[in-house]
């Protein structure tokens, strides 16, 4: 059996399809149409993965996605079955997205987020996350726009560092007169780690402090943890 092993450069690997045919889609996934056919003995070359999904090209410059189950029924040069490894680190390394969510507290309120980001190198990223708390005198939700540096993404343990713009809506809580709700913009700094766990699966550990730009200079400090889980493609 052979092994389809990640690829860098301009290398890319060829395979000769062995069924009397696959499909070809318009992107990553069942959801997107089928809009053309690759027949028996055709040499596909095989471009980028996105999770279960593969790009690949025809003999005749067509560009299709299949999923990984019809890639296992190819042939490689030599003839061999072909088996698609699963992620590994080097994926992880060498990721362009992320999506995933987050648990903690928000200066003692419970605080979950979700977010998705974006790689523009391995080194540097942007995400956007949105978020919930809940305590016992107020709620707040806030939307937060973050730019990451990782100065080692080889590392299995992969520290980072953000800084993060948004805004924050607080809606205190109070049976006696109506609350006011408090909309202001923030600034954030913070560190985090990124543990690669298996397959396409990251934990991460964040810290971050907040300053919440009030009216008048009145500004706010306020710091959040939270930990959780992500997936890369």
């Amino acid at each position: 059996m052979f092994v389809f092993p990640a690829w860098a450069g301009s290398e890319i690997p060829s395979t000769k399809i062995s069924d009397p045919y696959i499909d070809l889609r318009t992107g990553p996934g069942r959801g997107y149409p089928i809009f053309y056919v690759a027949e028996r003995g055709d040499f596909i070359e095989i471009i980028k993965r996105r999770t279960d999904w593969f790009q690949i090209k025809t003999p005749r410059g067509t560009l299709g996605w299949v999923h990984k189950r019809q890639l296992q029924k190819t042939l490689n040069l030599e003839g061999q079955q072909v088996v698609v490894s699963d992620p590994s680190f080097d994926d992880f390394s060498s990721r362009s997205g992320e999506l995933g969510f987050m648990y903690g507290a928000l200066e003692g309120a419970s605080y979950l987020t979700v977010f998705g980001g974006y790689a523009f190198t391995e080194n540097l990223s942007i995400e956007a996350e949105l978020g919930k708390a809940i305590g016992d005198n107020s709620s707040a939700q806030a939307m937060n726009l973050s730019l990451l540096s990782q100065p080692f993404p080889e590392w299995y343990a992969s520290p980072y560092v953000l800084l993060s713009i948004g805004q924050i809506e607080i809606e205190p809580k109070s049976s006696l007169v109506e609350p006011e709700n408090v909309d202001d913009n923030t600034i954030g700094a913070g560190i985090g780690v990124k543990l690669h766990v298996s397959r396409q699966f990251i934990f991460r550990v964040e810290y971050k402090s907040t300053v919440i730009l009030g009216n008048d200079n009145d500004n706010e400090e306020i710091e959040e943890w939270k930990a959780g889980l992500a997936v890369f493609f």
